[in-house]
């Protein structure tokens, strides 16, 4: 008998346990769906114009999404609210429009003010096309967010190293992966369709006139959901978006410099890093640039185009300035002229350039 009771006793205390077991699993699957409902409000608000964006230029709506997110602060930050600037992104000494002043790696630095979230939006998307420094992201295929995110790091996007960790863990925590193969995550759907939208703070009551004489400055224009929606419908594709003084050399881009350039200038106007000016013209860091001189923005190829077999050098050529004339890599020169690097060619000497 005394068996039987213990045997009993051993079964209802298994039996306690796996219940108990099962409640825990099933608090935890159920809390893994919860996030804060800014997030929600933020994916409701911007989610279309990502997909849009995607649409448009191949970049991953997740990354746009995650970058907006941690740059803004969900849509928080003051330059998010008064200057609509969801990217961080910089005057540089190409922007135009309105400018705002805070302190970020130095004081005071300049950031672009847009008057909506959407052209912060189309910006982003033009800033990374149109920056040489970011063309490998494109080589990129548009569902590998972690390529991207590790790429935007290596391309000098942002300088703090666990940059890549942090888009990576928001699109990861909210499901924005989903959203790149033009679907919704199931978890961002449920959250979205509960969201409750802000309500408008209410102010202090004031004359009905003044209140029209002082139009917010954070009112954020509501996106055009048909719009959007037909802008979906179209395939993904990568722009080009062409600068006036931009031209093309052997398949690679390279200006014509004006007075006043210098490797900040430059750097700053097409988004690239100084060092690449230096390398990809064979120049000394810092070294003074000429008006006139051809400054190529991205590495020269190793052989010059179809057709062009063999230069025959004149006074004042140098291997130097036919690598620039031909868009050829210096050293590439070298190699197939076995020559050794540092020594010049002489008039009437046949140069092989390809």
């Amino acid at each position: 008998m005394r068996q039987s009771i213990k045997y009993i006793s051993v079964v209802l205390l298994i039996l306690l346990y796996s219940c108990s077991s099962s409640r825990k699993v099933s608090r935890t699957v159920v809390s893994e769906g919860v996030f804060p409902s800014y997030v929600a409000d933020y994916l409701n608000r911007y989610s279309t114009l990502a997909v849009s964006e995607m649409r448009r230029t191949g970049i991953p709506a997740s990354i746009t999404l995650a970058q907006g997110m941690l740059e803004s602060d969900y849509g928080r930050s003051s330059l998010a609210r008064k200057g609509n600037n969801h990217f961080g992104i910089k005057c540089h000494n190409d922007w135009r429009g309105d400018k705002m002043y805070q302190d970020d790696n130095r004081r005071g630095e300049c950031f672009r003010v847009y008057p909506s979230a959407e052209e912060s939006y189309r910006d982003h998307s033009d800033f990374l096309v149109n920056g040489s420094r970011y063309r490998d992201l494109f080589m990129l295929n548009n569902t590998d967010y972690r390529a991207w995110a590790h790429g935007l790091k290596k391309a000098g996007y942002a300088t703090d190293p666990d940059y890549p960790t942090l888009l990576i863990k928001k699109i990861e925590d909210y499901g924005l992966h989903a959203y790149d193969t033009g679907q919704v995550s199931p978890v961002v759907a449920s959250q979205q369709s509960a969201a409750v939208q802000p309500k408008p703070q209410q102010s202090p009551a004031r004359p009905a006139q003044q209140a029209a004489a002082q139009p917010s400055v954070t009112s954020q224009k509501t996106p055009d959901t048909t719009q959007v929606t037909s802008e979906m419908q179209a395939p993904i594709k990568v722009i080009t978006l062409s600068k006036s003084r931009v031209q093309v050399n052997n398949g690679v881009r390279y200006i014509i410099a004006s007075g006043g350039d210098t490797f900040e200038s430059i750097a700053e106007e097409f988004q690239m890093l100084e060092w690449e000016i230096s390398r990809y013209n064979d120049l000394a860091p810092g070294a003074d640039i000429q008006p006139g001189q051809v400054i190529y923005l991205e590495p020269k190829k190793n052989r010059a185009a179809e057709g062009n077999l063999i230069y025959v050098a004149k006074d004042g050529d140098t291997m130097n300035s036919i690598s620039q004339k031909y868009a050829v890599k210096l050293s590439s020169l070298y190699k197939m002229n076995v020559m050794k690097e540092g020594t010049e060619c002489v008039a009437g000497q046949k140069v092989r350039i390809r």
